[in-house]
């Protein structure tokens, strides 16, 4: 069972990617087995998929802030996390909390939030993606089974959408099928230059 298949059939305890689906981008790329003409037929849904996506994406810009808007949608190529790595992510109550005994964890105060860490490939951007009032997450991570380094893998793409009244949803699909998706109220988004000072090739040592 593929694993869009098992969160479908997990139902409501997972959620996942509304127009970018791991199916289509399986297909649009030609990862499966297929007909030529069933892989011109994904390429054109994907397309359609895509301009629908920008439809519904514009009326969100007075949502999010101006540097998350300017990526989210004109990032693309060198300017996007296309490929890029996972570095961390962190979902919880607690997230600046210090757990030393000095003070309480105060029950009745907490804010759920998340922090996801993304390495963009050339490796000289370090974005973070830090979601305030999160109401909902749901993370399908897992090592690919054919990876040398055993790791999560390459980022393909990232979708934000509407999540009705005043949340919004953004999602993460990895070319392994993984998947993050948030639920949130406001994202804090940070993007850094980082000085590199090897070769992009040494990456691979």
């Amino acid at each position: 069972m593929s694993p869009a298949a098992l969160i479908r059939t997990l139902g409501p305890f997972f959620f996942e990617m509304r127009y970018f689906t791991y199916e289509l981008i399986a297909a649009a790329n030609d990862w499966i087995a297929q007909s030529k003409t069933a892989h011109r037929n994904a390429e054109k849904r994907l397309e359609s998929v895509f301009k629908k996506y920008l439809r519904q994406l514009e009326p969100l810009e007075r949502r999010i802030s101006r540097s998350a808007w300017q990526f989210l949608r004109y990032g693309f190529g060198s300017k996007s996390l296309h490929d890029g790595r996972l570095l961390s992510l962190k979902v919880g109550d607690g997230l600046t909390y210090t757990p030393n005994g000095s003070s309480p964890f105060f029950l009745n105060r907490q804010h759920t939030a998340a922090i996801i860490e993304f390495l963009n490939y050339e490796q000289d951007l370090h974005y973070v993606f830090d979601f305030r009032g999160v109401s909902r997450f749901s993370g399908d991570l897992f090592v690919e089974k054919e990876s040398y380094a055993k790791s999560l893998g390459d980022l393909y793409i990232y979708e934000l959408t509407d999540a009705g009244k005043d949340r919004l949803r953004l999602g993460f699909l990895f070319a392994s099928g993984g998947s993050i998706v948030v639920e949130f109220q406001r994202l804090v988004f940070r993007k850094k230059r980082i000085r590199r000072q090897y070769p992009v090739g040494n990456m691979y040592q």
